[in-house]
């Protein structure tokens, strides 16, 4: 049996989905896969009603609810427990099994291989400090060999603090290594003293088709829609312009959703992942400054502008350059023509460099269960 270990856990689209694809892809090679149910409450606690904040001092975590994180969640009121539910249904096609709390409970012994990934497995800012499941140090693993698929550090490097113990931990215990954003191999491979491979996210292993029979297509068609993982005015502003060209509606399907946006633009934020492949589907164009906003927009050919995140660009970058697409991403303060959301797509060539970039994807997952087996 096969194993996934990634933050299936999240109350977030994007890494459900990431879990779901990765899984549905290895099913499709003819593979029987498990999502391994570590979820520890360092890291689902944030999503909680109350939600919890953690630190690792002196070598033991605290914890402490997050004032700012439950005021939003009592503003948001009905809608917050209306998209957790949605969350949980989707959440019950990957996983059945009572949750594993603690690293040092796992066992990987009924598996022949694991691979860990994608998300940000290996980004110590999401996972506490360097999470032990997730760089290896798992003590009853038997003959389990791991792997990491797309795992991602977050940007394009690990802060100096948690080199020596990323180095350490992933040499010892990861037989091969790929990671999902290209600028990251090179210090990856030099850390590591080994190759490291750069593969697709993992919902970019599955074509439209395949979405489409997860999805859950609401009723309305026609919008522009707005998927941000942080308030982008500009973003905000273009998607109005475009709504009055186009003589339709704004629709914001994603956080943060702010009180001073509400009469601009009509919220759908009580849906979970099946909503989220729906709302894609049905619009008239996209607006994101998300990484699987953008691949989604890429999976069903929809016209689509990505702008630009403060921090986290780098895997957004990646995947525009790959598939050659960087005339989508907009920077700095100006607005983009109106025009530019029309410009068309040459879809042909991008669907032929995706073609090749799944099958080299493909390739490591194969090689590495070939491997295991050998």
């Amino acid at each position: 049996m096969t194993g996934i270990l990634t933050f299936h856990w999240a109350d977030d689209c994007g890494a459900m989905l990431q879990a779901y694809a990765l899984k549905r892809y290895l099913e499709t090679q003819g593979e029987e896969v498990e999502l391994i149910p570590y979820a520890p409450v360092k890291l689902t606690g944030r999503y909680w009603w109350c939600p919890l904040s953690a630190e690792e001092r002196g070598g033991r975590l605290h914890y402490w609810p997050s004032r700012s994180g439950w005021k939003r969640n009592l503003r948001l009121g009905g809608s917050f427990w209306k998209r957790k539910r949605n969350m949980r249904r989707f959440r019950r096609h990957l996983i059945k099994r009572l949750p594993v709390r603690s690293a040092n409970r796992l066992s990987l012994e009924k598996y022949g291989c694991v691979f860990v990934g994608s998300d940000q497995v290996w980004n110590p800012a999401i996972t506490v400090d360097l999470d032990d499941a997730y760089v290896g140090n798992i003590g009853k693993k038997g003959a389990c060999r791991l792997f990491s698929y797309a795992a991602s550090f977050g940007g394009s490097s690990l802060p100096a603090a948690y080199r020596e113990k990323f180095a350490d931990c992933v040499g010892k215990n990861f037989a091969a290594v790929s990671v999902r954003e290209k600028r990251t191999v090179p210090f990856t491979s030099a850390l590591l003293g080994r190759d490291v491979a750069d593969v697709l996210d993992p919902v970019l292993l599955l074509d439209q088709k395949e979405w489409e029979a997860a999805a859950k297509l609401p009723v309305e068609k026609g919008y522009v829609l707005i998927y941000w993982t942080e308030v982008n005015e500009q973003l905000l502003r273009y998607a109005g312009i475009i709504a009055e060209r186009l003589h339709t509606k704004v629709v914001q399907i994603s956080f943060p959703a702010e009180k001073r946006f509400l009469d601009q633009v009509e919220l759908r934020i009580e849906g979970g992942p099946a909503e989220f492949i729906g709302y894609i589907q049905n619009a008239a164009c996209v607006l994101t400054n998300s990484f699987h906003g953008t691949a989604f927009s890429i999976l069903f050919k929809k016209p689509f502008l990505s702008f630009q995140h403060r921090l986290l660009n780098t895997r957004l970058e990646d995947l525009l350059d790959k598939l050659g697409l960087l005339s989508r991403m907009k920077a700095g303060d100006a607005l983009p023509d109106e025009s530019e959301i029309r410009e068309p797509i040459a879809w042909e060539e991008v669907q032929s460099r995706l073609a090749a970039e799944r099958a080299a994807s493909g390739k490591f997952i194969l090689d590495c269960i070939g491997g295991w087996r050998a």
